[in-house]
């Protein structure tokens, strides 16, 4: 089983106002950490915030993931620490997997206190490390966690962040590693969420991204996945944080790395991380092969069911669909995100198997936010279509990213 572990990461002063760099590694992290302060402050406000928490997520994203792992050297007391700043290295320090409970009790018991230092924010630039630091522990001390070792530890290290005129980033560390094998390798992450209960609600508005923005983070989804990949056919166990992505990104990158490479090209599984710390179950890579065109004569004469992922979360979508795949009530419920993608994944496991009986599917799915259910549903076409692979195609799925500017984005085809 792979446990979560979260870091303290510090970067310079000067990293934090213009792209800096270091040991022939750039850090260029200043323009996402001024638009991800502008969305906290908008979201304050409440202007159009659910578009804002996206745009926020997706800032802390790229904040985190353009932290140069080679840089990397583990230091949490004084002298380490400041040797590391001198020699152009960036000090890091491991939190255990009880720090995100601790965050959920802060939020939770003091949510208002825990709001005004930015409890559960990913990055803190260094004029607000010392500040936050102090009541942190402050908090700590209110609610009798002072004495635990995650908190001790984060408390040491934000004061020497401020010793040595450094912000902190937070990144959770989504790879592990089997018995005797070397340590993982640190991925940058997006931080966790407040609470790993909370209910869950819809992440949209990708869609309204530049183009440019969108490829990037496909390519960086991507270079996880060939990296996952690689290290499990090493034996080694890795899981990706897939809560980082847009859906529609999370859809093209799973379809092109789903489908085999070759004839000799081997099923290989990756773990599933989310934001809130919860692990899904396996996701098979590397698995399908491609059908001739000649194969799909019985799909290409079958009239589309169109679907929509879930009801009630557009309803502008629903005259131009035939049903939801999934009830909104029955999927948002407050579960872990891992409950809920298990409990996408059955639904289409035997809503899958039972369409077997009708014949050819193709279905023309209308597919919005909410990564857990994104990835339960095509964690369960993959293996459906490998338990068919021996037949004829007779499944299709071909996702339609709605828009909220209009019209529909047609993805890849998965059959």
């Amino acid at each position: 089983m792979i446990t979560p572990h979260f870091y303290l990461c510090a970067l310079p002063g000067e990293a934090w106002k213009q792209a800096l760099s270091w040991n022939s590694q750039e850090i260029a992290i200043s323009t996402f950490v001024e638009d991800a302060l502008g969305i906290e402050r908008r979201i304050k406000r409440g202007v159009n915030a659910d578009n804002e928490r996206t745009r926020y997520s997706l800032c802390c994203a790229r904040i985190e993931a353009a932290i140069p792992p080679p840089l990397l050297t583990q230091a949490d007391t004084q002298e380490p620490f400041a040797q590391a700043v001198q020699t152009f290295r960036l000090p890091f320090c491991t939190l255990g997997p009880d720090y995100l409970h601790v965050l959920a009790m802060m939020v939770q018991q003091v949510s208002a206190q825990a709001a005004e230092l930015r409890v559960g924010a990913s990055f803190f630039p260094p004029e607000m490390v010392q500040a936050h630091s102090a009541g942190f522990q402050q908090l700590a001390q209110q609610l009798g966690m002072d004495q635990n070792a995650d908190v001790q530890r984060r408390i040491r290290f934000f004061q020497l962040a401020s010793q040595n005129g450094c912000g902190v980033v937070e990144m959770q560390d989504t790879s592990s590693t089997l018995p005797g094998e070397a340590s993982a390798t640190l991925l940058p992450a997006q931080a966790p969420e407040a609470s790993p209960t909370i209910p869950i609600t819809d992440v949209e508005g990708e869609e309204e991204l530049p183009e440019g923005e969108k490829r990037k983070l496909l390519d960086i989804l991507r270079h996880q996945l060939e990296e996952a990949i690689g290290a499990a056919r090493e034996g080694r166990a890795v899981a990706i944080n897939f809560s980082n992505y847009p859906h529609n990104v999370i859809t093209e990158a799973l379809r092109e790395f789903a489908y085999k490479e070759s004839d000799a090209d081997t099923l290989v599984s990756i773990q599933v991380l989310y934001t809130d710390g919860s692990q899904g179950a396996p996701f098979h890579l590397r698995c399908l092969a491609e059908p001739a065109e000649g194969d799909l004569a019985d799909l290409r004469c079958t009239p589309p069911l169109r679907v929509a992922l879930m009801s009630m979360r557009h309803l502008a979508m629903d005259h131009d669909v035939d049903m939801a795949w999934f009830r909104n009530a029955e999927v948002s419920k407050a579960r872990t995100f891992a409950e809920t993608d298990d409990f996408c994944y059955q639904q289409t496991r035997k809503q899958l198997h039972e369409a077997q009986s009708e014949g050819p599917l193709v279905m023309h799915l209308g597919q919005t936010g909410l990564q857990p259910a994104v990835i339960g549903f095509y964690r369960a076409l993959v293996e459906e279509l490998l338990d068919r692979a021996a037949a004829a195609p007779s499944l299709e799925v071909v996702p339609y990213y709605f828009r909220r500017n209009g019209g529909y984005l047609e993805g890849q085809l998965w059959h």
